[in-house]
């Protein structure tokens, strides 16, 4: 063990640690320069030796601590050569590396080397003046401060070990102290000006969070976007910062060139790390939990100076009583009262608490004023967000640790800067004057009147808002926020700031822009217009914010925000705080005199603007608009809380003073009224239907009567008429609310809510214990206002939904006299129309009453009637014991008379809510009853429109009277379906029914397509009903048969465009209809008249809107066609006619003209569609019985070789399989009926049948393929054609051949086969002339063709007919009809071989070595194959002389052009091959 020295004397250390501590003290010996005493000769620069110390101590700092002989040689070796070294005037390589190691020393070693360090921080505080040091090392010394402030636990440490042991310095404060003089040193350096301005430019910085994370402050607060100009001083990131700081800067030996600003830059830092350490430490203490924290054991004193983590703010730290909590879910939670941590005293942490609470307490007037005067300097964008953060959060740990004085102090100093310079004017009050002088009290230092000249010319200034006024408001307003429950009087610095704000803006948009404000606005380099909107936005949303805080405080801190509101606003409006406008509303408001009302004087005008009447008036609106907002989040204090504990005497008593003064004028008198509405509304919405709150809706009903009352007394004054008709609207909105929430509540005082809602006619409504009601002889009464009277309509329409069983009969009458003013009334068409409904609730009432339901509504009285004049007098009989019968049909005539108003909405309404009450109560009236409505009412209303006059009426008026007439006539005829059960066998339902027909039928002379569609879709329903009860034989079939034939819905000229299908499928329907109730069905008269109105049905109907009849059949095309399945098919007469007209109408979609496909008509659905109906007609039994057959057949194949002929020629589009397919498909189909057996007919009806047939099937075998629109389809409608033709082939082959046949049928249709068989065009000369034979064309001479002739796209259709050709020519089995038949086909035949040989003949020498065309060749390969295979019919082909063949009497025709093509095909040996093959078969057959 050797012993070393330590300051108590001596300590026995082990060898190695001896070693260590002369090696320790040999390195500072070597250090300051001094002989070694272990290490010999060594030698060490200072520089190198205070690096290696530094790099020990970093490394073994904490083993140093633990051992008193190392710490003994810090305190007696390093520290004096550290305080030397920084006194001297060292170099600047040596001085950098002792802070570095100060630093190191304070921040571990400070409880160990107190008197060292209190001489170091002192001289590094006294080497920041000016006069004692350099530039550089005065930043060196802000950089040791800088860091130090970083550790908020030695900020505390320092200030517990010096500056509250009054042996030591204090360091703390005395360092802050300096602070606040460099931050005033040079002001033109950092550009100390009247309000701080910024550097940037103009661009897309992104919003920060300004707000204060911990205890509850919350708001956003943007960066502004500032102009940049590098020319102006200032503090700006980019040329006040260093990139890397000076302490760290080891490796220079001469200090580096720094800027200008930045010492003062540290000087922001620090005070900004100062004021985040205490808030960090502090706020997480204030958040009330709901456990009590454990009580932890107390730190040992090696790590009492550590910090303390922070806190979740979730977790408890100390448990406040309780506060009550409403059992409302509705109602908010009170809030908590923020903890001031000093009361935390069983906390473990509560000393370093306490050491804070006392460094605010100590501290604060030096970081105001050094805040004060950066708040005034040229900052950039980060800067000017880490002052305002800074200041904030000092003020909030002010205010949570109930430090009042700084807490306003600063709430001040951020009030001063949201507000424009030129509002800052010398206050009357206490508090406006700490917005404008107390800044000289609380900066010692005498920083104001050293800048005290500024404020001669503040009237100079331009007052627009910058961005930066904006910023600072809104850290203002989240503070707010978060001290409510604490800030007690302090609201009217927020408050009054606030309202300057809105005062500067307001003036801003009023005022145009002069030179002096652009001049300095381009000076201030005010960002652009969008910047200042959106922080204007935030603004916004900042106070709704501390607004909507304010419903959580308690009762006692809310009171006093709305004291310090309500005396700025009676000093903003100028009246006195006793001021009342009427002693009646102060006496249903009763006084509080427990509420104190002090004085409170208004803002400062703003001197750029001319404060007229106008802008006063907007002044007050924005004070009484605030303290709306403030109501608005407070109802459910109001209604929970009694009203002189929660404000809302204060309140109303404010809105009522200025809704009702007279000395103020109009457009705030009007505002107050709305804000008392507003606060009225809520609060009945809030309260809702609890009958245990009546007395808060009577409150809120004392108060509207009262501004009701004086609204009219104060006519005259200031604000005039108009202004007391705006009150009066708003009161009248506030009754309807009240009716709305809370009507269910109301036991009486009904009278004086109609009272209210009369008000608005001039003359008086009599009470009905006046006089005996007046029914219809009530006259109209002329509102106040148009405007009124909507208003008081609405609390009558609510009434009339709601509240009717809450009303007595007296007022029944009321109600509808009330009813009858609104709906006479002309000024508000809105409110005429609505009334009418309102008849519809209260006759329901009064259908359901207290009487039973199985009682008869109307009584005998009111039957008896004959008039409505009797019923006015019975009802004048009965008085106030008026009956619900009388009541009742009072309801309809009234309803009835509204429905022939001159205003077609009103009379159309009047008609739905009468007929509606009809639906209703039908099963309350009997036959008699029915039947006196009939007479009453509907006979009246139908004779009323026929007559009426339209020849005077323009075509609007007549087109909205047709209207009219269409709802009345569905109308009677669902009342006619209606009372039909009841009418039952009743001897009115005939007369009843006859006279519907009849003035329906006089109604249709108005040819309105709308009205025929009303009249035939109605009388079908009441059909319907008459068929389901059996009531057929009490009316007149043969009278309601007539009706239909007699009245075919048309349209006028101004019509002929309009869409009459809906009328025309309502025509047909009713015809049906009939048709089922007619015993024996349609007579022949009738079928046939039948037929004849439906097609003119198709022929008249107009195109689909918005739709085609291409792929599916319109309505009325299809009903037509399932009416004419209905038509009898007993009577040929009827059946022939049936058949012409579904035939007629397979072609009609090639029939209709151009004009008729662009209006949208081409009826090819109903053609695919009839040729369907066609066929199954075509299967009926009645066919085949028919007379004649034929001509039947006749019909229909005419028809259907329409749509097949013109196949390419005219294409309707669609769907699916084409017309002409289709109509292919029917032909076959029919002709597949097994009618040829049986088919009977004159001869002339038989020939028409085959000159259809025939005709038909050259439509099959032709088609023009250059009209087709897609050629791609051609070849299968080709193979769809051969199909068919081959299928009709087998029908008609061989009955064509019939002798009863003319051969002229017979040759037109073989001429078709040859017609259609061409592939190749013939040469002109080789076709007979039309006075030569057939075969003489074969014979003449003519030049040969070179060209290549192009076959017929139908080339395999082709091929086909000349088989058929052949096939026709052939023998079979030597019928008469054979025979006839080749007799025709035979000369077409050997004409259509000669035209091939021939062209082969003349064109083939011509071509020379050229091969002929291929088509070409392929052609005659098959003719000459089927001419060598065919057997003709031997009687065919009359015989020759010298030839003896039987079957090849076709070729001997032939030979001669076979020959001459043997001669032209001598370089075709295939050719000849072929020909060779031909007369082989003809030597064969000859003998050879």
């Amino acid at each position: 063990m050797v012993a070393v020295p330590t300051q108590e004397g001596s300590t026995a250390v082990h060898k190695t640690a001896s070693d260590a501590y002369y090696l320790l003290n040999d390195i500072c010996l070597l250090t300051e320069g001094s002989q070694p005493q272990v290490l010999g000769n060594a030698r060490l620069t200072p520089e190198f030796g205070l690096e290696l110390l530094e790099s020990l101590l970093v490394v073994h700092i904490d083993a140093i601590a633990k051992h008193s002989e190392y710490v003994h040689i810090i305190r007696v070796r390093l520290m004096p050569f550290i305080i030397r070294t920084l006194s001297e005037k060292a170099n600047y390589n040596v001085t950098v590396r002792a802070f570095r190691l100060l630093r190191l020393l304070i921040q571990k070693l400070l409880p160990t080397l107190i008197a060292e360090i209190a001489m170091a921080t002192s001289l590094v505080n006294h080497l920041l003046d000016p006069t004692s040091s350099v530039t550089w090392k005065r930043v060196l010394c802000l950089e040791l401060w800088r860091d130090i402030h970083d550790d908020p636990t030695l900020i505390r440490s320092l200030y517990t070990q010096f500056d509250l042991v009054k042996e030591n310095k204090n360091l703390v404060g005395d360092h802050l102290a300096i602070l606040v003089r460099l931050a005033a040193e040079n002001p033109a350096l950092i550009g100390l000006g009247q309000r701080s301005s910024g550097f940037e430019t103009h661009q897309n910085i992104p919003a920060e969070q300004l707000a204060m994370e911990a205890g509850g402050l919350s708001g956003t607060i943007n960066l502004p976007a500032d102009e940049t100009s590098l020319n102006k001083p200032g503090i700006s990131a980019k040329w006040s910062s260093v990139r890397t700081s000076c302490i760290d800067q080891v490796d220079k030996l001469e200090p580096p060139i720094l800027p200008a600003t930045y010492l003062y830059s540290l000087v922001m830092t620090c005070i900004n790390r100062f004021s985040d350490g205490l808030a960090k430490f502090l706020l997480p203490f204030t958040v009330q939990s709901d456990e009590k924290p454990r009580r932890k054991p107390k730190p040992s004193a090696k790590h009492q100076n550590q910090e303390a983590p922070r806190t979740d703010r979730h977790e408890e730290l100390t448990k406040e009583p309780a506060m009550a909590q409403s059992t409302d879910a509705s109602i908010p939670s009170e809030r908590r009262m923020p903890v001031n941590p000093l009361r935390l005293k069983d906390h473990e942490k509560f000393d370093q608490i306490r050491m804070s609470a006392l460094i605010v307490e100590h501290c604060w007037p030096a970081l105001l004023a050094t805040s004060s005067t950066f708040l005034n300097a040229s900052l950039d964008s980060d800067y000017y967000h880490a002052l305002i953060r800074s200041v904030q959060r000092f003020t909030q740990v002010a205010g949570v640790l109930d430090l009042g004085t700084p807490r306003d102090a600063f709430l001040t100093t951020l009030a001063k800067q949201a507000v424009p310079s030129a509002t800052i004017v010398p206050a009357r009050t206490p508090v406006l004057g700490s917005l404008t002088n107390q800044q000289t009290d609380d900066f010692p230092n005498g920083d104001e009147t050293k800048h005290g000249d500024r404020r001669e010319s503040q009237s100079h200034f331009s007052m627009d808002m910058s961005p930066r006024n904006l910023l600072c408001l809104r850290a203002l307003l989240n503070l707010g926020t978060a001290l409510g429950p604490v800030l007690h009087n302090s609201w009217a610095i927020i408050f009054q700031c606030l309202h300057q704000v809105d005062v500067a803006l307001m003036a801003t948009s009023q005022r145009p822009p002069t030179q002096a404000s652009v001049n300095q606005t381009e000076e201030n380099e005010t960002p652009g217009i969008d910047d200042l909107k959106a922080e204007r936005s935030a603004v916004e949303i900042a106070v709704s914010r501390l607004f909507e805080s304010t419903s959580s405080l308690p009762n006692e801190a809310f009171t006093h925000a709305l004291k310090c509101l309500r005396s700025l606003v009676y000093s903003v409006s100028g009246l006195p705080m006793d001021h009342t406008p009427n002693p009646r509303v102060s006496d249903q408001l009763g006084s509080n005199p427990a509420v104190p009302r002090p004085r409170h004087n208004r803002l400062a005008s703003v001197s750029s603007v001319r404060v007229t009447e106008a802008s006063t008036s907007e002044e007050r609106i924005v004070i009484l608009d605030r303290t709306a907002q403030v109501a608005q989040y407070n109802i459910a204090r109001f209604c929970q809380s009694p009203s002189t504990e929660s404000g809302w005497t204060i309140l109303t008593q404010l809105l009522i003073d200025h809704s009702c003064s007279s000395a103020i004028g109009a457009d705030v008198r009007i505002g107050a009224a709305r804000d008392l509405d507003g606060l009225i509304s809520r609060i009945t919405s809030f309260v809702g239907r609890d009958v245990s709150r009546n007395d808060t809706i009577m409150q809120c009903l004392e108060a509207l009567s009262s501004a009701v009352t004086f609204m009219w007394e104060s006519e005259g004054n200031k604000g005039g008429l108009s202004c007391s008709l705006e009150i009066h609207s708003i009161a009248l909105e506030s009754l309807l609310s009240i009716l709305e929430r809370c009507g269910d509540t109301l036991q009486s005082n009904w009278d004086l809510v109609f009272s209210i809602i009369n008000s608005v006619f001039k003359p008086t409504y009599p009470s009905a214990t006046k006089g005996k009601p007046r029914l219809f002889e009530v006259a109209a009464s002329a509102s106040r206002s148009p405007k009124l009277a909507r208003s008081a309509f609405s609390t009558s329409q609510l009434i009339c939904s709601d509240f009717l069983a809450s009303l007595p009969d007296r007022c029944f009458l009321m109600l509808l006299d009330t009813l009858h003013c609104f709906c006479s009334q002309t000024e508000d068409f809105n409110t005429s129309l609505t009334s009418v409904a309102l008849f519809r609730n209260v006759s329901d009432h009064l259908q359901r009453g207290d009487e039973p339901q199985s009682r008869p509504l109307l009584d005998e009285d009111v039957m008896r009637c004959t008039t409505d004049r009797e019923l006015v007098d019975l009802g004048s009989a009965q008085a106030d014991d008026i009956s619900t019968s009388v009541l009742w049909m009072y309801l309809i005539l009234h309803l009835a008379r509204l429905s022939l108003n001159n205003r077609v909405e009103i009379r159309n309404s009047a008609l739905h809510t009468l007929f509606g009450i009809f639906d209703t109560c039908g099963d309350r009236l009997d036959a008699e009853a029915w039947a006196t409505c009939f007479r009453l009412v509907f006979s009246q209303l139908l004779f009323a429109m026929v007559t009426t006059k339209v020849n005077s009426l323009e075509d609007s008026d007549f087109r909205n009277w047709d209207d009219t007439a269409v709802i009345l006539v569905r109308s009677i005829s669902n009342t006619f379906n209606l009372s039909l059960g009841t009418l039952q066998g009743h001897r009115a339902l005939t007369f009843v029914w006859d006279q519907m027909l009849a003035q329906f039928a006089l109604l249709l002379k108005r040819n309105s397509l709308a009205l025929g569609r009303a009249i035939f879709s109605s009388l079908t329903d009441n059909l319907l009903e008459i068929e389901r009860l059996s009531c057929t034989r009490s009316i007149s079939l043969d009278a309601t048969w007539a009706f239909w034939v007699d009245n075919i819905p048309t349209s006028d000229a101004s019509q002929k465009n309009v869409d009459n299908n809906d009328t025309l499928l309502a025509y047909v329907q009713y015809v049906r209809q009939l048709h089922r109730m007619l015993p024996s069905g349609f007579r022949t008269d009738q079928a046939a008249a039948l037929m004849v109105k439906l097609k003119l049905c198709i022929i008249e109907s107009a195109a689909v809107v918005y739709g085609s009849d291409v792929d599916e059949m319109t309505p009325v095309q299809k009903i037509v066609l399932e009416t004419l399945a209905l038509v009898p098919l007993s009577a040929e007469e009827i059946l022939t006619q049936l058949v012409e007209t579904v035939s007629s109408l397979t072609s009609l979609a090639y029939r209709t003209d151009e004009n008729n496909i662009q209006k949208g008509k081409t009826y090819i659905a109903l053609s695919k569609a009839a040729m369907g109906s066609l066929d199954s007609l075509a299967k009926q039994p009645s066919v085949r019985a028919h007379a004649s057959t034929a001509r039947l057949l006749a019909l229909m194949i005419q028809e259907l070789e329409v749509p097949i002929r013109l196949k390419y020629k005219r294409q309707p589009g669609g769907k699916g399989l084409p017309t002409w397919k289709k109509a292919t498909s029917t032909l076959l189909s029919i002709l597949d009926v097994d009618l040829w057996g049986q088919c009977t007919g004159s001869g002339k009806d038989k020939q028409s049948m085959w000159e259809a047939i025939v005709s038909i099937s050259d439509g099959i075998m032709a088609a023009d393929t250059d009209s087709c629109e897609s050629p791609s389809a051609i070849n299968a409608d080709e193979a769809f054609d051969m199909e068919s033709f081959s299928r009709l082939q087998d029908v008609i082959v061989p009955s064509l051949g019939s002798p009863s046949i003319p051969d002229r049928i017979r040759r037109r249709y073989v001429e078709s086969l040859f017609e259609h068989s061409l592939i190749h065009e013939p040469h002109l000369d080789d076709l007979a002339r039309p006075e030569q034979e057939l075969l003489d064309g074969l014979r003449s001479q003519h030049v040969g063709r070179v060209q290549e002739l192009p076959p017929k796209r139908r080339s395999k259709m082709a091929y086909m007919l000349v088989d058929q050709l052949v096939d026709l020519a052939a023998v079979h089995d030597g019928s008469v009809q054979r025979v006839r038949l080749a007799q025709i086909a035979a000369p077409y035949l050997i004409l259509r071989v000669g035209l091939v040989l021939k062209a082969y003949i003349c064109d083939q020498p011509l071509r020379g070595l050229m091969p002929q065309p291929l088509s070409q060749k392929r052609e005659m390969h098959h003719v000459l194959l089927k001419l060598t295979d065919l057997n003709s019919e031997p009687k065919a082909i009359p015989g020759t002389s010298g030839v003896q063949s039987e079957y090849k009497k076709h070729l001997f025709l032939l030979f001669g052009l076979v020959t001459k093509a043997m001669k032209a095909a001598r370089r075709d040996e295939e050719m000849r091959t072929a020909l060779t093959a031909v007369l082989d078969a003809m030597g064969t057959d000859f003998g050879f």
